[in-house]
């Protein structure tokens, strides 16, 4: 499975005797991550976990768009089964995150954001941001930028139409690019100052678990950090949105392929508009419950433990329905004991540490079909 390299274990030895006090002397990044070196294959509670500034926020033509920032740290980004590890460089002064919300629904939209920065002298950086899942703030758009010397600063954020099927009055509010600038003032004294608290090892660090998410109030401070290694039966639901138990049908109940948890319900003929019944699964994240955009899921029929043909599924976002994968089904083909759903492709999400292991190689997870 995948595993990250092994780290220098005459490092290790003596960081690991460190306390967290000693450890903000390090002038690296990585040396964080010899707390954890050879992580679960799945969500680990990190090692330690870091404040976050926000920047500025706006709503334009019914998107609410924010933006924040963090110090600097590495992450991994994701290309079909195979991750990489994206580092630290020099020039880079903070990990600058954006979340991008329908205002009316409080959905999470999956899209292309892209940032240019300028100070008073020109622009400083520009670029796409990664599309992103963390266990503090769930899926949002980030990358680790420069900024240079303090001063004041403007970002112009450039938001795409979505890049999923979007259903309805989010149809009409998602299909066109939007432009917003947010003004902030950087000192790099002020990101220095966040507070970053490391996670014992008493408290489960390196262990299957996830950290507390964060106040979904992204525009403000942020509360205590805690985290919590709470199996999904005890998960509340952190992120606003539709209900897609109540929303469908019939709902065919929830089953768990690692650290992906999957709802599955069916739209009755008719019910989604084009005349035929519809399968419509939601995925989620084990811990926090996060809405988890940018996989390839589809399901099959299991009759006599043996799985029919595949359906695939497509990418959706509704008012009614929320984030989730659906297709058209004959109503016949859903005439089985189970419906397994496969995972075809992992979350094309680039990751924080905690999630860089999980979500791949699932096995089919089934719901049964009354």
């Amino acid at each position: 499975m995948r595993r990250r390299d092994f780290l220098a274990a005459g490092a290790l030895s003596s960081a690991l005797s460190l306390s967290a006090g000693c450890l903000e002397t390090l002038g690296r990044e990585d040396a964080w991550r010899e707390f954890v070196v050879d992580p679960p294959d799945g969500t680990y509670i990190p090692p330690k976990v870091d404040g976050m500034l926000p920047l500025g926020s706006a709503t334009v033509d019914g998107l609410e768009v924010s933006l924040s920032a963090t110090r600097p740290h590495s992450f991994w980004t994701v290309a079909g089964d195979e991750r990489a590890r994206a580092d630290v460089r020099d020039h880079h002064d903070v990990h600058l995150m954006a979340t991008v919300t329908d205002a009316e629904t409080g959905l999470t939209v999956p899209t292309s954001v892209s940032t240019a920065i300028r100070n008073r002298e020109g622009r400083i950086d520009e670029r796409t941001l990664w599309p992103m899942l963390s266990q503090r703030m769930g899926f949002h758009y980030g990358d680790n930028v420069p900024l240079g010397e303090d001063g004041p600063r403007v970002a112009t954020l450039r938001i795409e139409p979505t890049s999923v099927d979007a259903a309805g009055v989010l149809a009409d509010r998602l299909e066109s690019p939007r432009t917003v600038d947010l003004e902030f003032e950087y000192a790099a004294a002020e990101i220095e100052s966040l507070e970053r608290r490391l996670i014992d090892e008493d408290e489960g660090r390196g262990e299957a678990g996830a950290v507390e998410p964060m106040e979904h109030d992204h525009g403000g401070h942020e509360s205590e950090d805690d985290h919590d290694d709470h199996d999904d039966s005890d998960a509340d639901d952190h992120e606003p949105g539709a209900d897609l138990e109540t929303a469908t049908d019939e709902w065919l109940g929830t089953a768990r392929s690692g650290d992906l948890e999957f709802g599955v319900g069916v739209l009755e003929d008719g019910s989604d508009g084009d005349g035929e019944d519809a399968v419509v699964v939601n995925a989620r994240t084990r811990y926090n419950q996060f809405s988890v955009p940018l996989a390839g899921l589809s399901v099959t029929p299991v009759r006599d433990e043996s799985p029919g043909e595949k359906i695939p599924l497509a990418e959706r976002l509704d008012a009614e329905l929320g984030h989730h994968y659906g297709a058209p089904v004959e109503r016949d083909r859903l005439e089985a004991e189970e419906l397994a759903v496969i995972v075809d492709s992992p979350p094309q999400l680039s990751r924080h540490e905690g999630y860089e292991t999980a979500f791949f190689d699932l096995e089919p997870a089934t719901v049964s079909i009354e």
